[in-house]
């Protein structure tokens, strides 16, 4: 499979199975001047949640070295030796009482991302890298601001907006510690009895305290493995729909994604033009308990659409991590055929989440997909006498490739 945006295959390698490892930890404490951290941050003006600092003029994150920064190089120090003590508590079963652990260790989320060894982000291979989210600790907060956010150079995403700006690689990155630090630091109580919980494992798992205020001694979270202890991974599938004249079929959700208004002089009457622009794309939606990925997307499309997709004209094509916060985007294609393929079949009013379904052409989706303009007689373009166009989604982003992939079918079944 060819690279994808936030899964490109060069990538920080996570040798998972050193997370544990006390000894490891101790050579990452002896080798913290050699390493490296991306800085996050929960507390922004962002109303996206967790953002990442990057230059404002590279567009490339903005990595920094731990031995020129001693306030965060102490910080991480006190973090792999709590890391190290905690091993003894999660090995024995036993409790750290929560008014014990450093403060400045309950203020961050820190998680260990692995080793350099592809030169993802650095020159020098081998390299541990960090990241950390500091939305809690006023010291770093300031610290940072005043040395990199003030003076212009540097700034925190806004969401997806600065996030699709990163090249592969480094969107990989972003995107691998970004869903960890979202796990951990949303999470600070156990969901079970209501105690405290703290990162271990290097910042890939939780271990509950057991200090429940509801009296609840018989917590049985930390006694096997669960998914209240490990990050969550939410699947959601994400359909490309054609009929065997290549036709595509797309979505618009104006409340999500609205109109793009832009003024453009046309050439030819030398007059001011409004351009209304709205995006069509595929249909997408969580997967349920129980459900198989074919059985997902045959529930969303008649949700979304009203149309009968069988589970047998459906085929999982490629996945993408997309870390808006922490999801795998499944990507399939399914061919509508019969009577499913008349405009009168459609039916939007079931969930009512989609402004507009329509088929368009596959020469007309694969211009867009370039990155060309259409201009196909679309509903309800505000304002009234504005030109109506639409777009679809990036080129490399799941649902950009899934589309092309239709397109090239030409009609035919897709045989795997």
């Amino acid at each position: 499979m060819k690279d994808i945006f936030f899964g490109c295959s060069k990538q920080i390698i996570r040798y998972g199975f050193l997370r544990r490892d006390v000894n490891h930890m101790k050579k990452l404490i002896e080798s913290l001047s050699k390493s490296r951290v991306i800085i996050f941050n929960k507390d922004t003006p962002s109303r996206h949640g967790l953002e990442v600092l990057f230059n404002n003029n590279s567009k490339k994150l903005t990595i920094l070295e731990i031995k020129r920064h001693p306030l965060i190089k102490d910080i991480i120090h006190k973090w792999l030796s709590f890391n190290i003590e905690m091993e003894k508590h999660v090995s024995n079963k036993t409790i750290l009482p929560w008014n014990e652990i450093d403060d400045d260790i309950k203020k961050v989320s820190v998680f260990w991302m692995g080793f350099d060894d592809m030169k993802v982000l650095s020159d020098s291979e081998g390299t541990s890298f960090y990241s950390i989210d500091i939305g809690d600790s006023t010291i770093l907060k300031e610290y940072i601001n005043s040395k990199f956010v003030e003076n212009g150079e540097n700034k925190y995403s806004n969401g997806m907006f600065d996030a699709i700006s990163f090249n592969n690689t480094e969107s990989t990155a972003y995107a691998y510690a970004k869903m960890f630090l979202d796990f951990t630091q949303k999470n600070n109580f156990c969901p079970s009895c209501g105690g405290h919980v703290v990162a271990t494992d290097l910042g890939s798992r939780l271990y509950c305290l057991n200090d429940s205020p509801y009296n609840d001694h018989q917590c049985k979270v930390n006694y096997t493995s669960n998914n209240l202890q490990f990050p969550r991974t939410d699947p959601v599938i994400i359909i490309a729909l054609y009929d065997d004249n290549g036709r595509i079929l797309l979505g618009s959700n104006t409340k999500r994604h609205p109109p793009k208004l832009t003024k453009i002089i046309n050439p030819e009457t030398k007059i001011e033009e409004i351009h209304s622009t709205t995006m069509y794309t595929c249909f997408a939606g969580f997967m349920e308990p129980g459900e198989t990925i074919e059985h997902a997307c045959v529930r969303e499309v008649y949700e979304e659409t009203g149309l009968h997709v069988s589970e047998h004209d459906i085929r999982i094509v490629e996945s993408q991590p997309w870390p808006f916060p922490a999801n795998l985007m499944i990507g399939c294609i399914g061919m509508i055929k019969g009577r499913q393929r008349d405009e009168s079949q459609i039916n939007i009013d079931h969930d009512k989440e989609l402004d507009d379904v329509r088929w368009f052409s596959g020469e007309e989706v694969l211009t867009v997909l370039d990155g060309g303009t259409s201009y196909s007689t679309l509903p309800n373009s505000k304002p009234e006498n504005s030109i109506a166009r639409w777009n679809a989604p990036p080129a490399e982003s799941v649902a950009g490739r899934i589309l092309r992939k239709a397109v090239d079918l030409h009609g035919k079944e897709l045989v795997l």
